[in-house]
């Protein structure tokens, strides 16, 4: 297969090595702090399009934080989506030795146009992968006999030297980027659940990416053969309730894509924010709301780590314009420290973010 390639020339040997580098691109790569063996892994989505372009939603044993350097340690489980084809998917296992089984689904839709949800099951008889809840592949072989380690969930944008996989890539399509609306983890429990092939799946957690959860996500700062990006906290941004893993030049790195690039559900925006005034402030900032109808909400402030440092639960929204003020204070008084915040309302039908930056 061409992915052998890349893994013929050790491409994961250096996969979690932190790498001083000056590679021309820069990606983004997000990984949960905690391992999990056997589940069901849900995404919904919008990949990144481009010839030389690769997002993905994957498990990886991280074998690196173990203490092991060998490559027959590894395990990983895939769905990566190539920009060079606008009707396919790849899924893929690798197991120890890297022996693995790439396969290009056929899909009946573009995964880079618009959001869709996709799943992997993995239990200790086979692993499965779905596309909108439509099975699109099934392994039940000695692949997955050998899936038994602790993995990580790991989501990264990347710029692969591989041609003969992914195409010939072309910088001035840059930047580019993937959409990741949520996650949702279910745990296995076979014959006791209620989600899944035959309800053995039972969800343990959602995460909305409303806010960088430092708590359950570790942001990737590395990179390895094969790869012409470097992986840089920056490319890795919470906006308008998405994750934006962005593929960029070294010059222009974070999201600076259009916020309607995002906003392709039809949601009953009820309530919305305005761009908030000063920015940046170091005394007093504003956050207009617009109320399409009187009611409640909740508004709450995070710091970048995704600590909630201030919230009003019963907050009145008149119809038409409103004023929401912050001091720079916490729930306790105290002036917070200079940096990144991001505000957040929500009602019973909607929910918006912005981002403000305090400078005593």
């Amino acid at each position: 297969m061409k992915k052998q390639f890349y893994l013929n020339n050790l491409f994961y040997i250096a996969f979690f090595i932190t790498v001083l580098s000056s590679k021309p691109y820069k990606g983004g790569e997000l990984r949960t702090e905690d391992s999990f063996r056997y589940g069901r892994f849900e995404v919904r989505m919008k990949s990144a399009h481009g010839n030389g372009v690769v997002s993905s939603f994957f498990t990886y044993r991280d074998f690196w934080e173990e203490g092991l350097t060998s490559n027959s340690h590894w395990n990983e489980i895939d769905f990566e989506w190539l920009g060079n084809y606008d009707d396919k998917v790849q899924t893929n296992l690798i197991i120890q030795n890297t022996w693995d089984l790439p396969e290009l689904v056929d899909l009946d839709v573009n995964p880079h146009d618009d959001f869709h949800t996709y799943a992997i099951e993995w239990t200790p008889v086979n692993v499965n992968f779905f596309i909108d809840d439509q099975l699109i592949r099934s392994v039940t072989n000695f692949y997955t006999d050998s899936l038994y380690h602790y993995q990580k969930l790991m989501m990264n944008i990347w710029q692969p030297t591989y041609e003969d996989w992914v195409g010939e890539f072309d910088s001035s399509i840059l930047p580019v980027y993937a959409f990741y609306d949520w996650v949702k983890y279910y745990a296995y429990v076979p014959n006791s659940g209620n989600a899944g092939t035959d309800n053995d799946f039972i969800l343990l957690w959602t995460d909305e990416f409303d806010y960088y959860d430092a708590s359950r996500w570790d942001k990737a700062n590395h990179t390895w053969d094969g790869n012409n990006c470097d992986l840089i906290y920056s490319n890795v941004v919470f906006e308008y309730g998405y994750l934006i893993l962005c593929l960029t030049t070294s010059s222009n790195t974070g999201y600076n894509g259009d916020p309607l690039e995002v906003q392709l559900d039809p949601l009953p925006n009820t309530i919305s924010i305005g761009a908030p005034f000063p920015n940046p402030f170091n005394n007093n900032v504003v956050f207009p709301i617009y109320g399409i109808e009187s009611g409640f909400a909740e508004y709450s402030i995070y710091d970048i780590t995704g600590k909630k440092i201030r919230s009003e639960k019963s907050l009145v929204i008149d119809r038409g314009a409103n004023n929401v003020f912050w001091d720079g204070r916490g729930k306790n008084g105290k002036e917070v420290s200079s940096g990144t915040y991001f505000f957040q309302i929500k009602n019973k039908d909607y929910i918006e973010i912005k981002k403000v930056a305090f400078l005593k």
